[in-house]
């Protein structure tokens, strides 16, 4: 589907299959996502302020310029598989988790080498040190 700049504020799509949609600066402010299949949905620019993203399958997603500020339910795990960068704004607990620091470096440089596709493989979890 294409929803690039579509209105999916407080939708609900608990378990949906979005695989092979893009969502590209798309309104999902406080949307149910609770264990959806979004892999490899590409959400660039888009608003999901307030979703709730438990359980929900986020590997290959890109959130370049994406707003997940007060979305609930998002681990870092869930963003280790996904194309993040410094343009992503994520809640304040996960901007400063160490797996999602180290992702961000990882995409950041994925891009210089890369470019924007495809995106990067997930980061496995940091060593403690």
């Amino acid at each position: 589907m294409f929803l690039t700049w579509a209105d999916l504020r407080r939708a609900d799509l608990r378990g949906a299959d979005l695989r092979g949609s893009i969502l590209n600066s798309a309104d999902l402010s406080m949307a149910w996502l609770h264990n959806s299949r979004l892999a490899g949905v590409p959400f660039a620019g888009a608003r999901l302020c307030g979703a709730k993203l438990g359980g929900a399958d986020l590997i290959g997603c890109d959130f370049s310029e994406a707003d997940l500020r007060e979305v609930t339910g998002l681990t870092a795990e869930q963003l280790s598989g996904a194309a993040i960068d410094e343009t992503t704004k994520l809640p304040e607990e996960l901007a400063t988790d160490p797996w999602v620091v180290t992702r961000i470096e990882f995409c950041r440089s994925w891009r210089d080498t890369h470019g924007p596709l495809p995106p990067p493989p997930p980061t496995p979890a940091p060593t403690a040190h």
